[in-house]
């Protein structure tokens, strides 16, 4: 019985150049900008004197700290990004002393999944805890009574909260995603 499957050709160093530049420069535009969304919200909310998360509460300050450490995080992913541009250059150079071998390539991209990896899961923790304090606050609401403490309701702000969260959360998961795809594809040639 034939196969359908065919094995795709080796790439050649120039070839692989061209891809893991556009891959880094897409990575890198993608995580900046999100990065530059969810930081000015964050900044935004810890601003806000109404603000219902910063309350003296381990769970909120907990997801704040872990939402912050995702994004610090995120921003080595886009300084990683940049480096795999670098990279790239070196790759389409002829000369035989700049260009890196296949194991360098492959260790700069693997550590670029470490880091976005360990930024998901700081961001995880973080909206995770955000979300548990929020869903406290909505079942501790009784509908049609007046609220005497405002701390108690859940506000627009503390969604946005979470969208920032969401919206490092994706550009970490492009920054593993697409390194993923040139390290296996590297590793299989």
């Amino acid at each position: 019985m034939t196969s359908f499957k065919t094995q795709p050709r080796s790439l050649l160093p120039q070839e692989f150049a061209v891809i893991l530049r556009n891959t880094g420069w897409i990575i890198f535009w993608i995580q900046i900008t999100l990065a530059v969304i969810s930081g000015a919200i964050l900044v935004f909310a810890l601003g806000d004197p109404n603000f219902n998360l910063k309350a003296n509460n381990f769970m909120s300050g907990s997801g704040l700290l872990f939402a912050f450490g995702g994004l610090i995080t995120l921003m080595l992913g886009v300084y990683w990004a940049f480096r795999y541009t670098r990279l790239a250059e070196e790759l389409s150079t002829f000369e035989e002393g700049i260009h890196p071998k296949k194991s360098a390539v492959i260790k700069l991209l693997e550590q670029g999944l470490t880091i976005n990896t360990v930024g998901i899961i700081l961001t995880l923790l973080g909206v995770e805890a955000v979300v548990g304090v929020l869903i406290a606050k909505s079942l501790t609401q009784v509908e049609g009574l007046t609220v005497y403490n405002a701390s108690q309701l859940i506000e627009p702000l503390d969604m946005l909260v979470i969208q920032a969260n969401i919206n490092t959360i994706f550009a970490q998961f492009i920054g593993i995603i697409l390194p993923f795809r040139l390290t296996n594809r590297l590793s299989h040639h």
